[in-house]
C-alpha cells in the first residue's frame, strides 16, 4: 500500500470515526455515502464535524469547501488538498 493511499485510509477512517455517531440509520459508510441524503445530518451537527476534523488536523477548511462537499470521499480529498496547501 502506497503511502498516500494508506494516509487517505487512515482520513477517511478518522471521518468514519467522526460520523458514526451521527449515523443513526446504520449506513455502511463509503467514500460514495453522501452526508446529507444518505446519513441525513443536520447542518449543525455537519459544522461540530468540521470543527473536529480541523481540531484533530490542525487546519482550517473554508466555508465554501463545507458547502460544496456531499460525500465522505469528497471530504477526505478535501482534506488532503487543505493539509497540502498549510503544511
Amino acid at each position: 500500500m502506497s503511502g498516500i493511499r494508506q494516509d487517505d485510509d487512515l482520513v477517511f477512517r478518522k471521518i468514519c470515526s467522526l460520523i458514526e455517531p451521527l449515523n443513526e440509520k446504520g449506513v455502511d459508510l463509503s467514500r460514495e455515502t453522501d452526508l446529507i441524503a444518505d446519513l441525513e445530518v443536520d447542518s449543525v451537527a455537519v459544522l461540530d464535524m468540521v470543527m473536529d476534523i480541523e481540531d484533530f488536523y490542525d487546519i482550517s477548511i473554508p466555508v465554501n469547501t463545507i458547502s460544496e462537499t456531499k460525500t465522505i470521499g469528497e471530504l477526505v480529498d478535501a482534506i488532503h488538498e487543505i493539509k497540502k496547501e498549510q503544511s
